[in-house]
């Protein structure tokens, strides 16, 4: 059987945990320090918004965070919670879909997590989040989205270059899900962990890793967009962020006042 790494996608976007190794030495002290604690801090949320039960609250945050930013995510999450029935499709006046509505109100009718969310990427952030990370340090957890494979990559991967990519895995007829091309970016987030751990001396998990380059490689985004100007679609982002942001920002004050922090994304505040 071929090795991951010689899979076309990967043959014409190699990734390396020196990449890896690379973004963390570009992250700030307030990124490090961030990053390292951004899925305690998640457990924090998912256990507030889901009056105590980290794996309804873990659950429901993956169920929403497709094609959503961090604070949409969180927002949406704690208004299905709160209002107790999955919320998506047209006419909801939220972006989710039918397909996450229908998952909410299984997570709800007391369906495991586990047993309803597909995609190793979605599966591996609501552990992380349950736990606070991982619930085995041997049998470590790495959420590659869009900017973790980034990272990986060494430069910022278009959406169209991300989609494309073999990571997206699916559950086979006996349950099982795929995860081999997923896997093998997770090693490489591995190898970078064991790298940084044995240069600061301090235990850094695979994780922590990609919480503070996914922090860092974001700002690198932004510094990017605002060197060249954002563009409709730059604005768009922004704009939605922004409007997250105050709607979140609105929602904790009302619902969730003992609520104080919530992990950030590594962009600077749109509002």
């Amino acid at each position: 059987m071929p090795a991951p790494s010689d899979h076309p996608w990967f043959r014409a976007h190699p990734v390396s945990h020196e990449n890896i190794v690379w973004h963390w030495e570009q992250a700030t002290p307030d990124e490090i320090a961030q990053g390292m604690r951004w899925y305690a801090d998640a457990h924090h949320v998912a256990t507030a918004i889901a009056n105590g039960d980290a794996h309804l609250g873990a659950g429901m945050l993956a169920i929403y965070s497709p094609q959503q930013g961090w604070i949409g995510n969180v927002l949406n999450a704690a208004r299905v919670l709160r209002e107790g029935k999955g919320i998506g499709g047209p006419g909801s006046g939220m972006f989710a879909t039918t397909g996450q509505k229908r998952a909410a109100d299984r997570l709800l009718d007391g369906e495991r997590y586990e047993d309803i969310l597909n995609g190793p990427k979605i599966r591996d952030f609501a552990h992380l989040i349950e736990f606070g990370g991982d619930q085995d340090p041997n049998d470590p957890r790495v959420v590659i989205d869009r900017h973790a494979l980034s990272v990986a990559h060494g430069r910022a991967l278009t959406s169209e270059e991300y989609d494309s990519a073999p990571v997206n895995g699916f559950r086979r007829k006996d349950g099982t899900v795929s995860r081999r091309q997923y896997d093998h970016v997770v090693s490489l987030y591995r190898r970078a962990a064991e790298l940084i751990s044995e240069r600061t001396g301090e235990r850094v998990s695979a994780h922590q890793v990609q919480a503070v380059t996914w922090l860092a490689r974001q700002r690198l985004n932004q510094e990017a967009e605002q060197r060249r100007g954002p563009n409709r679609l730059d604005r768009g982002r922004n704009r939605a962020r922004a409007n997250s942001e105050r709607a979140w920002n609105d929602f904790r004050t009302v619902y969730l006042p003992h609520l104080a922090n919530c992990p950030g994304t590594g962009y600077q505040s749109a509002a």
